[in-house]
């Protein structure tokens, strides 16, 4: 039989692979990081985390969050 999901085990499964993909940066970037996701502002939001990150991590973490 097929399993059933409630939208918050489907919260928290994005929460957890959010937690993952930030898991091997460092404290201060990570905190940086995550308040760039709290306040997304699209575009500019993808622009300061080139400026955090680089180009290619931030690609790299865009596309491990990112809904397939």
């Amino acid at each position: 039989m097929g399993k059933a999901f409630r939208p918050e085990d489907v919260a928290k499964g994005r929460r957890r692979l959010f937690r993952e993909a930030l898991r091997d940066l460092s404290p201060d970037i990570r905190d940086a990081v995550r308040r760039v996701f709290e306040t997304w502002q699209g575009v500019e939001s993808e622009r300061q985390l080139v400026k955090l990150l680089g180009e290619e991590e931030a690609n790299r973490l865009l596309k491990r969050i990112r809904p397939v």
